[in-house]
């Protein structure tokens, strides 16, 4: 009786954040349970549902490219989150200092791989790549007489050259992220460190990486989440080939939902993936701030 009275009493209140309680049950919570629905249905976008019960998820833990396209995200994101998550400090370090010149276009500058198309950066990248007649293998040839390799066309390479590009466009949005984190140290912090004789190397292990231990978290959490949910750097690079050697599990969904028209068996993987990244940040968080506290 008590919350209905406080209800009409900021009746007001209620109807200002309407709007996004509404669009939020119309735009992600229906979705979110019609997905788990037609999960638990035999279904190709066409023809009527047929009910199956957990059939879908039981058939994923048999599915080997289930586990082809799981290793195969994993591996993408050991290649890519520590190596995005150094340069950014890096490239971070480069930009807080001092004697740089234009340090807010610079920042601006770092950030266009970011919001560049990707059709487009997925496009001079197999240009770079091309077996035959790529940048990169054309200057390998000439300058130090290496033959094609393929980058593109074996399993070997495949998710080294997807790391790569990710890496490029994705590195100046992290970079600012830790520029951030770095700009709230005192000065006078580093003043301190220099008067007792730190130089730059020892300031940058010994104070900026230990007071930005938020910022590189966060920067980790959110690659994580973005590398397994990462479809469009494996789709127009390399199309998940050759093989499936590229395919992650997010790309093997869209495979399952709109090439081979299994939605019910696609939702099952949805939800799996999911799970995954529930669990992920779980223990991440959780790990984080327990270390925090103590």
């Amino acid at each position: 009786m008590n919350l209905w009275v406080e209800i009409r009493k900021y009746k007001h209140c209620y109807l200002w954040i309407a709007p996004f309680f509404i669009l939020f049950a119309v735009f992600s919570l229906y979705p979110t349970i019609y997905g788990f629905k037609i999960s638990l249905t035999d279904y190709n976008g066409f023809d009527a549902a047929k009910f199956v019960g957990f059939e879908n998820y039981s058939s994923v833990f048999s599915d080997p490219l289930f586990w082809q396209s799981l290793l195969n995200t994993f591996v993408l994101w050991l290649l890519i989150v520590p190596l995005r998550t150094v340069f950014a400090l890096i490239l971070a370090s480069i930009l807080n200092s001092s004697r740089i010149i234009g340090r807010r276009l610079y920042s601006s500058i770092v950030l266009l791989p970011y919001v560049t198309a990707i059709v487009v950066v997925a496009g001079v990248f197999r240009m770079l790549f091309a077996t035959e007649s790529g940048t990169v293998n054309v200057i390998l040839n000439n300058w130090f007489g290496i033959g094609s390799i393929g980058w593109l066309d074996t399993t070997q390479l495949s998710k080294i050259s997807i790391a790569i590009m990710n890496i490029w466009r994705m590195t100046g949005y992290f970079s600012l992220i830790m520029l951030a984190g770095m700009q709230k140290i005192s000065v006078s912090v580093n003043e301190a460190a220099e008067m007792d004789g730190a130089g730059p190397m020892q300031k940058f292990i010994r104070i900026t990486i230990p007071l930005m231990v938020h910022e590189i978290f966060f920067a980790v959490l959110i690659s994580t989440i973005w590398v397994f949910q990462n479809v469009a750097d494996v789709m127009v690079l390399t199309g998940g080939g050759p093989l499936n050697s590229s395919t992650t599990l997010v790309y093997y969904i869209y495979r399952n939902a709109y090439e081979f028209f299994k939605m019910g068996y696609a939702s099952a993987l949805s939800y799996i993936l999911f799970g995954i990244l529930i669990a992920l940040s779980w223990f991440s968080v959780k790990g984080y701030y327990r270390k925090w506290e103590e």
